[in-house]
C-alpha cells in the first residue's frame, strides 16, 4: 500500500533540461517520481504531475540494490535514476529480445 502523500515538489533542473515531480510521505521519504524533458511547465503540470509507477519502482530497486545513505532524496541521485531508467527503456526498445520475453531463459534453464 502506498504511503499518504504529504508533500509534492515540481523542480526545474536546468542542467538536465527537465521538470521533476517528487512525492514525499510524512517522513520526507520519496514515494513517487515523474519527469518531463523540456521546459514547458503547463504541459508538465497537465500531463506529468503524477507518479510514474515504473520510474518510482526503479528508484526503489536502485536504493535496495545499492544502499546509499542520505542519497535517496538528493536531486542529483534522483536525476541519475531518471537517466538510467530512460536509458534502459531506450536500449530495450533499440535492442528487443529476439527469442521471446526478457528473463524466460536464464543460466541454461528453460
Amino acid at each position: 500500500m502506498k504511503s499518504r502523500i504529504d508533500k509534492v515538489e515540481h523542480i526545474w533542473c536546468s542542467s538536465d533540461d527537465r521538470w521533476v515531480y517528487i512525492e514525499y510521505d510524512a517522513d520526507l521519504n520519496v514515494i513517487g517520481l515523474n519527469f518531463m524533458q523540456g521546459d514547458e511547465y503547463d504541459l508538465f503540470k497537465r500531463d506529468y504531475s503524477h507518479s510514474d509507477e515504473g520510474l518510482t519502482g526503479f528508484h526503489e530497486d536502485i536504493l535496495a540494490t545499492f544502499p546509499l545513505m542520505n542519497c535517496s532524496n538528493s536531486l542529483s541521485f534522483i536525476n541519475k535514476c531518471m537517466w538510467l531508467f530512460h536509458s534502459a527503456l531506450a536500449l530495450r526498445e533499440e535492442y528487443p529480445q529476439v527469442h521471446g520475453g526478457y528473463g524466460k531463459q536464464c543460466c541454461g534453464k528453460v
